[in-house]
């Protein structure tokens, strides 16, 4: 017996052995008769025995009885496949997961997923919250499709594609000295509590100040660390992005001397392409992340390959004129 089917002649038996006709299989499959009945001698051959009862049309033996059912499981299978890989191509099922920094979890990424269901109902998406370097972790070792972080440094496993470039600025009480200032330089913190968060890690080791290698008070969680500052324990160091959006008890100062700066981007494994559903989700991601960036003020990044473009359009009129 030969060791496949062709899933046309599967449903051509299957129609014909329910409807006790072969005309009937021909016209569900949108084959005339006579290639249905050549069709069925082919499917016999591979089979090794008969399917049908002679001179009784499309009546089945006790074999074809036996083998209809193990048929029927077949052509269902082949179908749902079928089925599941078209919904995935098309990004109408399948599942994601996006690893994303607290801040923007909580203020910006609920909008992100409100948008993207309406569009991809069917797609089961997994969001965790992190710290960056978490983020990464995730990311390079698959537990997340995507991530959007900081960039901390270089990995070969990793793609970042990098969006906006954020200031920092402190972020105290509005009846703090420092509330009044319209910038601070960095060397102005000594002597203020300052209370250390996640965030600082991309701080450590740029010489910016013991006081920023060793905070005070260190606060892990966001929340709880600007219930701190509202309550006057101390100040903390934030890039802008991450400030409140509506804190009218917090005032943001910008750093300036030197001015420093972190990456805030997209992360993927390099090299792996994304399903479907997941390059929906990056596309929805890369876009709203740059009109969130640019209406909370940080520097946004052009993207890679617009300079050049921008260049070439440049000589040519110049060629032109």
């Amino acid at each position: 017996m030969s060791e496949t089917f062709r899933i046309q002649q599967i449903r051509q038996f299957l129609i014909a052995a329910e409807s006790g006709s072969f005309r009937a299989a021909a016209s569900g499959t949108f084959r005339s008769a006579a290639a249905v009945s050549t069709a069925m001698r082919d499917l016999e051959l591979q089979v090794g025995a008969p399917l049908f009862e002679k001179g009784q049309r499309a009546r089945l033996t006790p074999l074809g009885e036996t083998l209809s059912p193990l048929f029927a499981e077949l052509l269902r299978t082949h179908d749902r496949v079928v089925s599941d890989v078209h919904q995935l191509a098309k990004a109408e099922r399948g599942s994601l997961s996006v690893a994303v920094v607290p801040f923007l979890a909580e203020e910006w990424f609920p909008a992100i997923l409100r948008g993207f269901l309406v569009s991809h109902p069917n797609i089961a998406i997994k969001v965790t919250d992190e710290r960056s370097r978490h983020i990464r972790r995730l990311v390079a070792e698959g537990s997340a499709d995507i991530g959007i972080a900081a960039k901390l440094s270089d990995d070969p496993k990793l793609s970042f594609n990098a969006i906006a470039a954020d200031a920092y600025g402190i972020a105290c009480r509005f009846d703090h000295p420092m509330a009044k200032r319209q910038n601070l330089t960095w060397s102005q913190l000594a002597g203020e509590k300052l209370i250390g968060n996640d965030g600082f890690e991309t701080l450590v080791g740029h010489g910016l100040g013991e006081w920023i290698e060793h905070p005070v008070i260190s606060v892990s969680s966001r929340t709880s660390m600007m219930d701190c500052v509202r309550q006057g324990v101390g100040i903390t160091v934030l890039p802008r992005l991450t400030k409140p959006t509506i804190a009218k008890d917090i005032v943001f100062v910008p750093l300036v001397k030197p001015k420093v700066t972190r990456l805030i981007g997209i992360i993927t494994r390099r090299g792996q392409t994304l399903l479907p559903a997941a390059r929906d989700m990056y596309d929805l991601i890369e876009a709203e992340l740059r009109v969130y960036a640019k209406a909370h003020g940080a520097t946004l990044v052009e993207p890679k390959g617009k300079s050049a473009d921008v260049a070439k359009v440049k000589r040519g009129r110049k060629a032109s004129h």
